[in-house]
């Protein structure tokens, strides 16, 4: 194996976390290649060499996000012993990250607002993590015997993307209050209304 061949994956390595850095902090649509290489102190033939475009490198990144996502959310719930008590742990993991001082928010949910075009590769792999986010609040509700449990998916999941997005003008602490207090009024109600607790 010849010195470049071996240092292939260095460089891919060191590109791809130079641009993540740099995409969440910056934007997507605001970083050039050439500033990637510059962080990433790599050349362009490195770049293009493990990603064939920057559309492919994003694509890297995001499907990197959402494999921290899953192994976030099984540890976020680890300790809890019920579904609802998952529910209630995966609440808490999302607002004490809301209350990081460098936390901008979703960074999938961040690519996605720069392509809007429901057709563009990036929209879609934003689409099918969330929607399997969402899967994954339904099947908890579910097995907890929660009230209709679909339509608990649905609201879990626009209390989370609104609370991200509130993060500019509320700021983390009163976003991550105000998750709190609306997660734990929806779940209540859920609580409440399942079949056989007399609600």
């Amino acid at each position: 194996m010849s010195s470049a061949t071996a240092d292939r994956p260095k460089a891919a390595q060191r590109i791809q976390s130079a641009a993540k850095d740099l995409f969440y902090r910056q934007g997507i649509r605001a970083t050039g290649i050439e500033e990637v290489c510059r962080a990433a102190d790599a050349t362009k033939m490195s770049l293009y060499r493990s990603y064939p475009s920057k559309d492919a490198l994003v694509a890297a990144i995001l499907e990197e996000d959402a494999a921290c996502y899953d192994a976030w959310f099984a540890e976020a719930t680890a300790g809890a012993t019920t579904p609802l008590d998952k529910l209630r742990a995966m609440v808490e993991a999302m607002a004490g990250k809301l209350e990081m001082p460098e936390y901008r928010g979703c960074p999938l949910l961040l690519a996605q607002a720069e392509f809007p075009d429901p057709d563009h590769p990036t929209h879609q792999l934003v689409a099918a993590h969330k929607l399997r986010m969402r899967q994954q609040f339904v099947a908890l509700a579910r097995e907890a015997g929660l009230a209709e449990p679909d339509l608990l998916g649905d609201a879990l999941e626009l209390l989370i993307d609104g609370a991200w997005s509130s993060l500019p003008y509320l700021g983390g602490r009163r976003s991550a209050a105000a998750l709190r207090r609306s997660m734990d009024a929806i779940l209540d109600q859920a609580t409440a209304t399942a079949p056989g607790t007399g609600g």
